[in-house]
């Protein structure tokens, strides 16, 4: 079995991120061979990856090509030298010792497998995956509060939902990839989970979270907050404009509600809201090509994007 594990660096030397995830793959008790795609780093990570871990396979890019497309650099790479499995990992994040060997059996070759994501002390859930959590049926939840034996895996959150599991631990097999590819190009960063997500859905590929597995991910809320949220609407309107699970009326039923929520904010705010949704929409106008033809490649099968 060859397990991959994809990790995205940008100045990964913060708090030791970048040793400290690369050790915990190192002490899995599953066999995994990290890929690291350095997107431009300027502080030590060129320097320290390639020396301090040998075992990594080192793509190292000459400028910031972006959270997805350059997991999707790792991902073609899995797929050209034969791997079973591909873990997505953030470099601010460490896995559970057993994690593979829980998480393997149970993801089959059709679907997602998330352990559950702890904060970077593991004494929490991480505040994203817990809206997750809070989102699902509550079969979890009761079965851990009320003391019942849990389940070796549940369904995650569904699309209507409109919550995703983060993207900063996902197990993937192969299958998946060959089904339905990588991660959508439109998106920079942030927002290409969601997109993902998306599609998961469409081809009938199933989300599960195996809360015997943990995974420890050392962040705030939001990661970078400040690029969270830049141009955060412009991402929530291509996340509806590329979905394709819904029909055009539909996306402009969505835009119209997000128009109406400019409105519902107070006053002092008002002109930069709907300013800023004005924005987004030309934006999404002037990419309306692209998006036309991402929505087509995505409901195709095969190694999209790869």
């Amino acid at each position: 079995m060859i397990v991959y594990a994809i990790i995205v660096t940008y100045n990964a030397m913060r708090r030791s991120w970048i040793e400290r995830c690369l050790r915990s793959l190192s002490e899995s008790s599953v066999k995994v061979t990290p890929i690291v795609i350095d997107n431009g780093s300027t502080d030590e990570t060129r320097s320290f990856v390639p020396v301090r871990f040998p075992q990594a396979v080192w793509l190292p890019q000459e400028h910031n090509i972006g959270f997805g497309q350059a997991n999707n650099i790792g991902l073609k790479y899995a797929l050209e030298h034969d791997a079973d499995y591909v873990l997505l990992l953030n470099q601010d994040a460490t896995i559970g010792r057993d994690a593979l060997e829980k998480m393997i059996p149970l993801c089959g070759d059709n679907s997602l497998m998330s352990p559950l994501h702890l904060n970077g002390e593991g004494n929490r859930l991480d505040a994203s995956f817990k809206t997750c959590i809070n989102s699902l049926d509550g079969e979890l939840l009761d079965n851990a509060l009320i003391g019942h034996a849990l389940q070796p895996a549940y369904p995650g959150p569904s699309l209507a939902s409109g919550c995703v599991i983060p993207a900063a631990c996902w197990l993937l097999p192969i299958n998946v990839i060959k089904h339905i590819g990588g991660f959508n190009p439109l998106f920079f960063h942030y927002g290409e989970d969601g997109n993902y997500y998306q599609r998961l859905h469409f081809h009938h590929i199933a989300v599960q979270i195996c809360p015997s597995a943990i995974m420890c991910h050392d962040r705030n809320v939001c990661g970078d907050v400040n690029m969270f949220n830049r141009n955060k609407l412009r991402r929530n309107l291509l996340i509806t404009a590329a979905n394709i699970n819904l029909s055009f009326l539909q996306c402009i039923r969505d835009w119209l509600r997000t128009l109406k929520d400019c409105y519902m904010v107070d006053l002092r705010q008002h002109r930069y809201r709907l300013g800023a949704w004005t924005s987004a929409m030309i934006w999404i106008a002037t990419h309306g090509l692209a998006i036309r033809k991402s929505r087509k490649a995505e409901k195709n099968t095969g190694a999209t994007w790869l």
